[in-house]
């Protein structure tokens, strides 16, 4: 594929997973059926960002640097958000704070390549 279908997706499977969490926040815990789209919505966009992410990779001859690692650590903490949120572990606006730096650091990271 292309390098900018695979940055499509990316960012396509980005705003779905942060949509999805947006709605877990919102959703009522003690109804697991307004959860269930939530964290479809939620696993097949870890799963765009997975594919598109390594095709990325695989088109800019990149290797495995550290800024990449730390963005796939990221992926792994954002795919875990959903216990966080289903299970209301922390508090909801620590874990909407939590999302946004996690957010934030991977874009940091893709934009900069610090190292």
């Amino acid at each position: 594929m292309d390098y900018l279908v695979y940055k499509i997706i990316h960012i396509v499977g980005l705003m779905g997973l942060f949509s999805a969490m947006g709605g877990l926040i919102g959703a009522d815990v003690r109804k697991p059926a307004t959860l269930g789209i939530y964290g479809m919505i939620h696993g097949i966009s870890l799963l765009a960002l997975f594919v598109s992410g390594f095709g990325l990779q695989a088109k800019l001859g990149l290797g495995f640097p550290i800024w990449l690692i730390a963005k796939i650590i990221i992926w792994a903490l954002m795919g875990g958000m959903i216990v966080v949120l289903k299970r209301r572990l922390i508090p909801v606006g620590q874990a909407w704070i939590l999302m946004i730096v996690l957010g934030g650091v991977a874009a940091y990271l893709a934009i900069y390549k610090p190292f």
